[in-house]
């Protein structure tokens, strides 16, 4: 072994020590299409969404909603979409490019926050802007995710009107 084979792996180990994990080990890519167990998860949702509770209250900053399930196996697909969701919102990535409502909420992931409670049935999150614009974009959002759980493949299949007309 010469010293040429013994520097190429250190010095790729060390190439690779400047990324971030999160860059070279994501399990899921945040750009592109939908992962294809993703896209099923929303299928899933969809096919059950007769089994969710969905109530949502409006806020002067943003909205708070929770929603639920008697089954166990609903509940835990809708953690993993939501918990999904937010990570590929947070890194802007595009969702339903050919929806204008989800289009604006991407413009504006970076001006709303998201806290979420983790029920045994379900979910709550609290939704806030961080400006009047995208308090309107996460009220909107609020609102297409309840036709969602209300209607299934219905609303799924729909493109929504953005908040923020001419914006």
């Amino acid at each position: 072994m010469n010293a040429a084979t013994v520097f190429r792996p250190v010095a790729l180990l060390a190439m690779l020590a400047c990324f971030p994990t999160s860059v070279l080990w994501s399990a899921e890519p945040m750009r592109g299409p939908l992962p294809p167990e993703q896209q099923a998860l929303i299928h899933y949702l969809a096919d059950h969404h007769k089994e969710l509770t969905r109530e949502v209250k409006l806020r002067d900053d943003g909205y708070e909603a929770t929603t639920t399930t008697k089954n166990k196996e609903v509940a835990a697909k809708l953690k993993q979409h939501l918990a999904y969701m937010q990570k590929r919102l947070g890194s802007g990535a595009m969702v339903r490019r050919w929806d204008p409502a989800f289009v604006e909420l991407v413009k504006y992931h970076d001006q709303i926050t998201t806290k979420v409670e983790q029920l045994d049935n379900g979910i709550k999150v609290v939704v806030t802007g961080k400006t009047p614009d995208a308090v309107k974009v996460a009220q909107n959002h609020a609102k297409v995710v309840s036709e969602f759980a209300a209607l299934g493949y219905d609303a799924v299949r729909e493109a929504h009107d953005p908040a923020l007309q001419g914006k």
